[in-house]
């Protein structure tokens, strides 16, 4: 490195933080051909010499001299590599603080010195908080005081020496593997009969999860017609006549005291009597009868005994009879409320809504969190509702149905498993997957075996896998060369960093809780 004369030339201050992208903008927009480019310790430049040759390279295209001036050391050799003038404004080199390890470059070790304002924190200081008294020139302290002082001093540096060597040193490792990608486009098939992952076959273990439910709705009805309905009941009808059996047809009348009449609604056959000590014991049948005439008029109240027109006149009449132990209802003339088609479309819509939120709810709650749900990996299936149209108290009907979902799931930390091993088999066992990106497509389901077939879309970033745990004890108290010999040894490696602290450290500490590797 020449010395350079840059007392006119424009000087540029650049912070740690400022990218090359930003350095190149206050080169373009500054006015002089000459340009100072003052870098400080542990700037963002020294990243990488891209960095430098970036400037370079714009420089030129701008037809302006640069020159790097840092009290950085790697700086100065960064910028001597993309051919750039640079100067060192103290013009010595300090300790040795962070190295850099590339496999394509020959290994070295940067040597840093400290900013100005380091320089200046770096005033004497006082140690053990003991100050030494100032001394008048017409008395001396007695010698003991000396010894004593002395032995202190050393005493204490002893200490802080054990300390700063027990507790300061420090190793941060940095490896960055080399990186490869790694895609797949195909489909994978997850399948409920499958019990272990097969990556030749791309096909992994599915589960289906399945719930059942029925439901009960009522709704309003919104239609109104005029209806005519004739009461109806159960008549118990009696022979006291003899032992023979009456067939009675259907609607046959039996005529009530006030003189309403009920027909049956069925033929019927009322057994014979039996006779018992000579004497007649009458037998009975319970039959359905209606009203002979619509209207709530016929809806009477228990009858004791209803008469049968039809046998009038023959001796049959007193001793076939009929008996109502219950009130006739249902007779009806006028208005009512009835459930139109759009009433009864709707009520089966919302029924198979309420269905559906009711299963999927519940088969949710049955899912484990590690299952992933595809869009379309759903099926539910309804019976056929059923149907009262006759209406309650508030003028609603009833609809009820049952309806049954299946879920087709799988575990995605198997897909991703079954990726890894594909990974392995492509680029080799110590290879991992360090990032990736993962997409499916318009899946295929078949309820009916349990499977899913769903179109991959995987992009990758690989890189072999470094083991950090075995690799502390091979580095544990080596030499930087002894541990350069080690990190070069490591296969699928692209470059390291390595800090040693405080500066004055020599060899990795044999503590490995205090060696920090970090892979990207």
């Amino acid at each position: 490195m020449t010395k350079l004369k840059i007392d006119k030339a424009q000087r540029i201050i650049i912070s740690k933080r400022d990218e090359a992208a930003m350095v190149v903008e206050k080169i373009i927009n500054a006015d002089a051909k000459e340009i100072v480019l003052s870098i400080p310790r542990f700037s963002k430049l020294v990243d990488s010499l891209a960095n430098f040759h970036l400037i370079k390279r714009e420089s030129a295209l701008l037809d302006k001299k640069i020159i790097i001036e840092s009290v950085d050391d790697k700086a100065i050799e960064l910028a001597g590599l993309a051919k750039l003038e640079s100067v060192n404004p103290f013009f010595v080199k300090s300790r040795r603080q962070v190295s850099d390890i590339t496999i394509q470059q020959r290994p070295h070790r940067i040597f840093a010195l400290p900013d100005v304002a380091e320089e200046k924190s770096r005033a004497p200081v006082k140690k053990s908080g003991f100050k030494i008294p100032k001394i008048s020139k017409f008395s001396k302290p007695p010698s003991f005081r000396k010894t004593t002082i002395a032995i202190g001093l050393v005493a204490a540096l002893a200490v802080l020496s054990v300390v700063l060597m027990k507790v300061l040193p420090r190793a941060d490792i940095t490896l960055v593997a080399k990186k490869s990608n790694w895609n797949f486009n195909e489909s994978a098939l997850m399948d409920k009969s499958v019990a272990e992952i097969n990556f030749l076959k791309n096909i992994i273990p599915g589960e289906l999860f399945t719930q059942s439910r029925n439901l009960q709705l009522t709704f309003s009805a919104s239609g109104k017609k005029r209806i005519e309905k004739k009461a109806s009941g159960k008549m118990i009808i009696f022979n006291a006549y003899s032992s023979d059996p009456q067939p009675l047809v259907a609607q046959t009348r039996f005529l009530a005291p006030d003189g309403k009449i009920f027909r049956l609604m069925d033929k019927v056959i009322v057994p014979g009597a039996k006779i018992v000590d000579g004497k007649i014991v009458s037998s009975s049948i319970t039959a359905q009868v209606i009203a002979d005439q619509t209207g709530n008029s016929y809806n009477i109240g228990p009858v004791s005994r209803f008469t049968i027109p039809g046998l009038k006149g023959s001796p049959k009449y007193e001793s076939f009879y009929g008996e109502s132990e219950e009130a006739m209802v249902g007779g009806f003339i006028g208005e009512v409320g009835y459930p139109t088609p759009e009433d009864i479309q709707k009520a089966e819509v919302e029924l198979k809504i309420k269905l559906e939120e009711s299963l999927l709810a519940a088969i949710i709650i049955q899912i484990p969190k590690e299952f992933k749900v595809l869009d379309g990996a759903r099926s539910i299936t309804f019976t056929n509702p059923i149907l009262n149209t006759d209406l309650d108290a508030g003028g609603n009907f009833g609809i009820f149905g049952e309806a049954s979902m299946g879920i087709l799931a799988f575990k995605e930390a198997d897909l991703l498993l079954m990726l890894s091993k594909k990974v392995k088999a492509d680029l080799g066992s110590d290879f991992e997957i360090k990032s990736f990106e993962l997409s499916y497509g318009l899946l295929r389901a078949d309820f009916k075996k349990g499977s899913i077939s769903v179109p991959l879309k995987f992009s990758s970033i690989t890189a072999r896998a470094i083991n950090i745990e075995e690799l502390k004890p091979k580095i544990s108290g080596k030499s930087e060369e002894d541990l350069k010999a080690v990190v070069f040894a490591l296969p699928g490696l692209e470059s390291a960093r390595i800090s040693l602290w405080p500066f004055w450290i020599a060899k990795v500490p044999k503590n490995l809780e205090k060696i920090t590797i970090t892979v990207e």
